[in-house]
């Protein structure tokens, strides 16, 4: 299809977004798929067969005689049903021949029992009408739960017939293919129930009729059909109809053959339309084409992976009607990529560190278990926002790349200027979790990852990014083009600074204020440093190995933080040591744990003899043969197998009162 001059764009589209779209990518919008508007045709055409046999059978069996047949013209004008009058016209010659040759003999024949069933069946017609009118409130709030006795929608690349060889064999493909078994998806319904993951107390909230209406936004690329499918299923099947104004699918360039059937597909449901980006452009700025495409009043947008739980749409619009400045998203729950089984997520938030690596945090929630948490970041792929807010804070970074570091800028910018982030256990949406992206991006993949990294860091962190940095010192040297528009729109919407919101919500990351040391951990005499290998696990275990420079693969697991709580943290985790006897030194393994701040197992003492001793045991950090890189507690006798230097000691004068 030719491409759509601005002047062009279908009339539900946002002008705004889309010109600011327009601008971001080379090449204008696309029209919806002409197989789309086929497949809508035809449905359409079956419709007015429908009725036109429906208004056929009611004319038959009619005793209203000649009114009927002033009544039957003046409602066939209607263009939709034109061809029932053409019908009569071929078939009988003309209404009057109808009329004179087989209504009226029949009416003369079985006229009263046809006007009293008429009469009956008109009494019953009228009181379901005003039934349907007084609960029409309660029927849009319930019709979506679904019913379990439904006949299950198979997807359409759905075997009945498969050996175990055969299975095996397409389950290898489709992992390959998708890095989750794709081949099971084909042969599960894309209707299929899914257990309620609600917190307790979530089922009994009740939310106004009248919040607003969302636009669901799905990018993907490549994605597999089935599990597409059941993305779009889930939202019709599980959101109030009164509550959904669109799903809009966004196609990033796809060129799998497996998605030919989609437009068909999507044909069958309600409110749901896909277009097509003309090259393969990521996903920031393919939502941000998403975004322009849309009208909806607030927008929710979905990973194309996803299964919404029940209720999980009225939470995120409550929080936007009642604060157009918060950004909510759903608890995500887990869908096991080999299985499909859908697993409850514990209520977490998203939280990162200074390799701006993203983990989840879980909270203490309390005895209300439905309250909103807040979040310092979100995960990105799931949230609802309030379209004009979105456009008012800058709707995203348009010079980051492809995919990554969106939701950090993203997370920053709202809390920093006058926003917040939440993350709703009442709100549930499963998503399938994979190793590693099954496509690849254009350019090189890390490279993409940190300059959108640096973009955020140079725009957000102030006086912060050095640490970031030191994490990630490649960083340092990438050309990350202009950010004076973003720095612009910092000072425009007055931001407070990063330091304001790491006190506030990440008073656990370690800044240089909070530090005594950081840096390598180096032992002289071996010349090796204490080094996590690359572990992030709970008690994951801690050995060391030759310093590493800065710029060669793997310095950051060399990288450590000493802080003035005297832990010695990597990246989200704490070195930890548990010695229930320091006699018994057979217990004295050195592993990594999450901080918890509690001090214990995880407080270190750096003594003015460069020692690290553990306070719980009083024992010293030890290096065994550097063959087996172990690292040990033992009893401190100053060897040089005992001495550790940091690569930045900040305050030393402190040292000498531990």
């Amino acid at each position: 299809s030719p491409p759509l001059a601005p002047s062009q764009a279908p009339a539900g589209d946002d002008p705004a977004l889309t010109s600011h779209v327009t601008s971001v990518l080379e090449g204008e919008n696309k029209p919806e798929s002409e197989g789309v508007e086929d497949a809508k045709k035809a449905v359409a055409d079956l419709k007015v067969i429908g009725n036109a046999l429906r208004v056929i059978f009611i004319a038959q069996c009619s005793s209203l005689g000649v009114f009927m047949k002033e009544q039957f013209v003046r409602h066939t004008n209607d263009e939709h049903l034109l061809p029932v009058r053409i019908f009569i016209k071929q078939r009988y010659g003309s209404f009057t021949k109808w009329s004179e040759n087989h209504a009226q003999p029949f009416l003369k024949t079985h006229g009263k029992i046809v006007y009293g069933g008429g009469v009956i069946i008109a009494t019953w017609l009228i009181f379901f009408i005003l039934v349907s009118l007084l609960f029409d409130q309660n029927y849009l709030e319930h019709s979506y739960e679904g019913n379990p006795d439904l006949e299950p929608i198979m997807g359409p690349f759905y075997k009945r017939h498969v050996s175990k060889s055969e299975q095996k064999k397409l389950k290898d493909n489709a992992m390959k293919k998708h890095r989750f078994n794709s081949f099971l998806s084909d042969q599960t319904p894309v209707n299929r129930n899914i257990p309620d993951t609600r917190s307790e107390g979530c089922a009994d909230l009740l939310y106004p009729h009248n919040l607003p209406k969302a636009s669901v936004i799905i990018v993907f690329h490549n994605e597999a059909l089935t599990v597409l499918l059941r993305t779009v299923h889930s939202v019709i099947n599980r959101t109030p109809p009164h509550l959904l104004h669109e799903i809009v699918l966004v196609d990033d360039f796809s060129d799998s053959g497996e998605l030919k059937t989609l437009d068909l597909e999507i044909a069958k449901l309600p409110k749901t339309r896909h277009v097509r980006l003309p090259k393969r452009s990521g996903l920031i700025k393919a939502r941000l084409f998403g975004a322009a495409k849309s009208s909806g009043p607030v927008m929710v947008f979905l990973d194309s992976h996803c299964e919404c739980n029940k209720g999980w749409l009225e939470p995120l619009l409550f929080e936007v009607y009642k604060d157009r400045s918060t950004v909510p998203s759903p608890i995500i729950d887990i869908i096991e990529f080999d299985n499909f089984d859908y697993l409850q997520a514990n209520p977490q938030v998203g939280a990162f560190d200074w390799s701006f690596t993203f983990y989840w945090q879980e909270l203490n929630q309390g005895e209300n278990k439905t309250l909103p948490l807040v979040a310092p970041v979100m995960a990105g792929g799931l949230f609802a926002i309030d379209r004009s807010y979105f456009e008012e804070i800058g709707t995203y970074d348009t010079e980051m790349n492809i995919w990554g570091g969106e939701n950090m800028e993203m997370s920053f910018r709202v809390w920093m200027c006058g926003g917040r982030l939440l993350s709703l256990p009442c709100s549930r949406v499963g998503h399938i979790f994979r190793s590693a992206a099954p496509y690849s991006f254009p350019g090189d993949q890390t490279l993409i990852l940190f300059r959108n990294y640096a973009r955020a860091v140079e725009v957000w962190l102030d006086e912060h990014k050095e640490l970031f940095y030191r994490f990630v010192p490649l960083a340092r040297d990438i050309d990350i083009g202009d950010i004076s528009a973003r720095v612009s729109l910092r000072k425009r919407l007055k931001c407070k600074s990063f330091n304001w919101y790491l006190e506030n919500f990440l008073p656990m990351l370690p800044t240089e204020k909070r530090l005594l040391a950081s840096g390598q951990i180096m032992n002289p005499k071996t010349k090796q440093c204490v080094d996590t290998l690359g572990r992030r696990r709970a008690n994951d275990t801690v050995n060391h190995y030759r310093c590493l420079p800065k710029r060669e693969i793997g310095y950051t697991n060399q990288v450590w933080m000493y802080s003035k709580r005297y832990e010695l943290i990597s990246l989200e985790n704490c070195l930890d040591a548990s010695v229930p006897d320091p006699e018994d030194m057979s217990w004295k393994r050195i592993a990594l744990y999450p901080c918890h701040g509690l001090g214990g197992n995880q407080k270190w003492y750096y003594s003015p003899t460069q020692q690290i001793i553990h306070n719980e045991s009083q024992l010293c950090l030890t290096v065994g043969d550097p063959r087996k890189a172990k690292l040990f507690l033992t009893k401190c006798d100053g060897s040089a197998n005992q001495i550790f230097t940091f690569t930045n000691i900040y305050q030393l004068d402190d040292f000498d009162d531990l």
